[in-house]
């Protein structure tokens, strides 16, 4: 997959020249930034010799990299929260994941302070958590991002992508579909919450093609048809 690096609301400008130098240490160049602070000095120094790729990033939202994007990542240093009722893909699958797929990945790092909030990843397709120390969890924005694109570097820059997968804004049609039949057949309030997150992260892990997701809504088009009659 063609690989974006999102920093959403990045809280230092030298932390985002320092990730535009790790990008192109492994090999990407496609950089996004979401509400950043103000770019200067520090940010160019701090990028060194990878000057090509921060004056190349682009200014955009959240909605237009969910819309643009095949599949979107988010990290986090925090697991097993209640608010995202899913468990971090892990890391070391990541990059075979990605080179057997065609598409735009976005990989969206949170701001230094806090990370991102639980509203975005519930928004993300997926999640990846780096294991580090009980002790000190919490890493450097650009360490962080270090090590997510060394562990997929190799795999996405070698492998021939065999699917192109259907895209965020796709899923969540089918996602909303979903939604709309579960209210169509009466199931309960309290439950249908947890059930679409948990049909968020199946849809989102399994690689669905355009064809395959047209399918899927085919049949729930097919069972509001029945319920009406």
């Amino acid at each position: 997959m063609d690989v974006e690096v999102v920093l959403v609301n990045p809280v230092y400008q030298g932390n985002v020249g320092a990730v535009a130098r790790v990008m192109k240490n492994f090999g990407f160049s496609k950089l996004a930034l979401i509400e950043p602070c103000e770019l200067g000095s520090l940010a160019r120094a701090m990028a060194s010799h990878a000057q090509d790729v921060l004056n190349s990033a682009r200014l955009t939202t959240l909605e237009d990299v969910l819309r643009a994007s095949n599949l979107v990542i988010g990290t986090t240093g925090i697991v097993g929260s209640r608010a995202n009722l899913r468990t971090p893909y892990p890391l070391a699958r990541l990059g075979v994941k990605l080179s057997g797929m065609r598409g735009i990945a976005s990989i969206l790092f949170g701001a230094e302070d806090q990370g991102l909030s639980n509203a975005v990843l519930q928004e993300c397709d997926m999640i990846v958590n780096i294991e580090t120390s009980p002790e000190y969890p919490v890493m450097n924005i650009s360490h962080a991002a270090a090590v997510v694109l060394h562990s997929i570097a190799s795999a996405t820059t070698l492998a021939t992508p065999k699917r192109t997968v259907a895209s965020h804004e796709e899923l969540d049609r089918l996602l909303q579909h979903s939604s709309d039949v579960l209210q169509a057949i009466d199931f309960p309030t309290h439950k249908r919450r947890r059930v679409l997150i948990s049909l968020k992260r199946i849809y989102g892990r399994s690689e669905l093609t355009a064809p395959e997701v047209s399918t899927l809504r085919g049949i729930l088009s097919r069972v509001q048809l029945h319920l009406r009659r």
